[in-house]
């Protein structure tokens, strides 16, 4: 009993450092996962004013909630695997877990979250998969809570302080750093190396999304209507035939037609296909005119964006920075633009007051917080190729991107 207590503490640990750690490289971007659930937990009991309220608060606090609740889950998962201080740790593995438990039934339940955000980027799960894999989570770790006694701490006292403040240095240190710079492990499609033209398309030979047209046929005896395919590629013997209760139209039986009236037709999707890693993206000027492809193909190679989701919110101290960049790109004939969700009315008066010598144009906030973590942030582009990109606080020089580019 005591070797499998161990070994389920091992594992246990692990997960939960592996969870913490997915999101410790991209703390902004599971705080943003946790301004999703506060919204429609805020929109769920909008009847009840305080606690509405008390939503939208937590979801101005997000990072700093996002920071503890990583930073715990790291800790919590070295201290299992070390067998420290078990019983408060078993307390809060088990209350952490009926928590996600929680979380997870409600986002399968209701289906107004995406995904939850368990594994960040990193690792995508249905929402039954998540809910099911925290039950299975919460039998286990309920097992280490019945039976914590019995897990010793590896080491003595001394060495079991030191190896909890360091797991606990650890789980501080990296999701600070990233925040204060960049993700160190980048799982989005936009990251450096890939080529964002691809990601919106999906890959060749890959099948896309398959529809299909029921047609509606009623009765002219009964009333009954139902709905029928024509069968021309053996569409009957799919599972989603029989799932959806479809039946085959006898187009060639006259005295069936004869007695059967057409009701209408709906297109269907029955079987869902390979998916672009990027579906959004789309880039536009003052007067509503698609730029996209304008930002994305620049013919002359390299290119900048700056992105700054909220101008309003943005790091202005940097800007001075990349004006800097930008006047040299514009001596050397280097296209510079910036990218915003920043409307005109509020993004033209502090434009104007940082001295913002590029031209801005507009993207939807979610697509821009998903290009780079950082308000603003800068990104090299050769072509639609991510080349390289920098937060705020790491904005390079011209020469800087020269020597290491522009050769």
């Amino acid at each position: 009993m005591k070797i499998f207590l161990r070994i389920l503490a091992i594992l246990i640990g692990a997960l939960f450092i592996f969870s913490g750690f997915v999101k410790a490289v991209d703390p902004l971007g599971f705080s943003y996962k946790l301004d999703e659930y506060f919204e429609v937990f805020a929109e769920a009991l909008s009847s009840v004013a305080w606690l509405a309220s008390l939503m939208l608060w937590f979801k101005s606090i997000s990072l700093y909630l996002s920071l503890f609740m990583l930073v715990l889950e790291m800790t919590l998962g070295w201290m299992l695997i070390f067998g420290i201080r078990m019983k408060l740790t078993s307390w809060l593995m088990l209350l952490l877990i009926l928590f996600f438990t929680f979380l997870t039934g409600y986002s399968w339940y209701t289906g107004k979250i995406t995904d939850c955000g368990c594994f960040g980027d990193a690792i995508k799960l249905s929402h039954s998969e998540t809910f099911w894999k925290d039950v299975v989570l919460t039998v286990l770790i309920l097992i280490i809570f019945i039976y914590h006694k019995r897990i010793t701490p590896v080491f003595g006292k001394v060495g079991s302080n030191m190896m909890l403040i360091l797991g606990l240095g650890l789980s501080i240190y990296l999701p600070v750093y990233c925040l204060r710079h960049l993700p160190i492990i980048d799982f989005r499609p936009y990251k450096i190396g890939n080529n964002i033209r691809e990601q919106m398309s999906i890959p060749p030979g890959a099948k896309p999304d398959q529809y299909v047209s029921i047609l509606n046929y009623k009765d002219k005896s009964t009333g009954t209507v139902g709905g029928y395919v024509m069968v021309t590629q053996g569409e009957d013997q799919q599972p989603w035939f029989q799932q959806r209760g479809l039946k085959a139209l006898p187009w060639q039986d006259s005295l069936w037609m004869a007695n059967h009236e057409f009701v209408d037709s709906k297109s269907e999707l029955v079987q869902e296909g390979v998916k672009p890693q990027i579906t959004d993206f789309k880039v536009w000027d003052d007067n509503n005119t698609d730029l996209t492809s304008a930002v994305l193909d620049d013919p002359k190679g390299y290119h900048f964006w700056v992105i700054a989701y909220d101008m309003s919110r943005a790091n202005q101290s940097s800007f001075g920075k990349l004006n800097e960049l930008a006047q040299a790109c514009d001596k050397n004939n280097i296209q510079f633009v910036a990218l915003t969700a920043t409307p005109y009315a509020e993004l033209d008066p502090i434009r104007h007051e940082l001295n913002a010598a590029f031209p801005f144009y507009y993207a939807d906030a979610t697509v821009l917080k998903t290009v780079i973590r950082s308000n603003p942030g800068l990104v090299l582009l050769k072509g639609p190729v991510v080349v390289d990109m920098w937060h705020y606080n790491d904005i390079p020089s011209f020469d800087e991107v020269s020597k290491k580019y522009f050769k």
